[in-house]
């Protein structure tokens, strides 16, 4: 989309600047420094943004691969319909690292190295089965981090840029099995999270972006036969809403509005389990649309963007080393869009995942994961300039995951 008259990451009023990089139901306000294009690899699960972190860390071993597979209390949030899987009902909590770090080198220079810490709840949800037809699932979950730093010295200055906070979804969902075979779900969010900007250049300049929304999601599950199922998800109905703060440095607030309109998300996955192994797959589809927009007090505008479509593609081995004994697991995640014009060496972001998973007992499951992504773009430092600034993005994530049934 386009900024509000106001380039991000340099905290200078200016022209109204296109980013590339973006997902779920609205592109990256995380623009560049004066920079014509988007850093940060904004992800996101049906109605979100900023950077995908993932939800539990059986999902997460698997890279998220999980559509398809849904069997545990993660159903709730990867797809509903396989919750009536459950034979009983389960809570669980997760608890998540992350640490995600840029690394910005002007002209070829010496890189920059800049990162941000965080521990968080990742989610706490709850899933009631009769273990047969029906099951209802509520939760709480914070899968997209806004977490962006930044640090380069460019033209003989210093340009700093930190962002922090988080998208919270508050989920709830019914199934049913309609048969063996098909298991219908239905879905409904409701999203809210702040994320805050400061930019110092020249001057300080901060935002904050303050985020509220719902979407309804019906799924499905079919098991073709006892070793091939396949699952899949759109979003019917969604709204997101926008309210945009900036401040300059011994100036007025100003705010701004937008109401974003997104047509189409869907995913679809596949999985597959003979004896002790199980191998999954997911696409994620995301197609962008418009948005109105008005300043405070302003009537709304309506604007019409060419986004290019994003595509999330995800594997997942499992690989149980006996009936009783721990799991294993592996995960491997890839984006791209359909751009016309890719940047040239930009590197579409991917993650490795790997995971492992015990079963102390018939009614508490452990289950651990660790991520790895990594991004590159090229940008140009000043506007209609050449790319002379590329920058590196790595993120970790850690996750532990505790679940109880009965």
């Amino acid at each position: 989309m386009e900024t509000n008259g106001m380039e991000k990451r340099n905290g200078k009023r200016g022209p109204r600047v296109q980013v590339g990089a973006a997902a779920g139901a609205l592109a990256a306000l995380l623009v560049a420094a004066s920079l014509g294009t988007a850093q940060a690899q904004a992800t996101g699960e049906l109605v979100s943004l900023g950077r995908k972190t993932g939800v539990g860390a059986r999902a997460l071993g698997l890279g998220e691969a999980f559509t398809a597979v849904a069997d545990d209390y993660s159903a709730l949030y990867y797809n509903a319909a396989g919750m009536t899987q459950l034979t009983r009902s389960e809570v669980g909590i997760n608890l998540s690292y992350g640490m995600f770090q840029n690394n910005a080198s002007f002209d070829n220079g010496t890189p920059n190295r800049r990162s941000l810490e965080s521990t968080k709840l990742n989610a706490l949800n709850m899933i009631l089965t009769d273990g047969g037809r029906w099951a209802l699932g509520i939760g709480y979950y914070t899968p997209v981090s806004f977490d962006d730093p930044l640090i380069f010295q460019a033209h003989g200055s210093e340009y700093v840029y930190d962002a922090e906070g988080q998208m919270d979804h508050y989920r709830m969902g019914l199934a049913y099995m309609v048969s063996e075979q098909v298991r219908l779900g239905l879905a409904a969010s409701a999203v809210g999270g702040k994320e805050q900007l400061e930019v110092r250049d020249v001057n300080t300049v901060r935002y904050l972006e303050e985020y509220t929304g719902y979407n309804l999601e019906p799924s499905f599950l079919i098991h073709l036969s006892e070793m091939f199922s396949v699952g899949g998800s759109a979003v019917v109905m969604e709204r997101l809403e926008l309210t945009d703060t900036y401040q300059e440095q011994g100036g007025n607030p100003l705010e701004s509005i937008y109401d974003i309109h997104h047509p189409f998300q869907a995913k679809l996955g596949f999985a597959f389990q003979s004896g002790l192994t199980q191998v999954s797959a997911d696409w994620h589809g995301d197609f962008w649309s418009s948005y109105t927009y008005r300043s405070a007090g302003d009537a709304f505008v309506n604007h019409d963007i060419n986004y290019p479509n994003k595509h999330t593609f995800n594997i997942g081995l499992e690989q149980h080393l006996d009936r009783r004994g721990p799991v294993l697991r592996l995960g491997y995640t890839w984006e791209n869009q359909d751009d016309e014009r890719p940047q040239p060496n930009q590197r579409d972001p991917y993650r490795v995942s790997a995971g492992i998973g015990f079963m102390p007992s018939k009614r508490v499951g452990l289950d651990f994961a660790y991520q790895y992504g990594d991004s590159r773009t090229f940008q140009n430092s000043r506007p209609d300039g050449p790319q002379d600034l590329s920058i590196d993005s790595e993120d970790h994530q850690v996750m532990a995951s505790l679940r109880y049934r009965w």
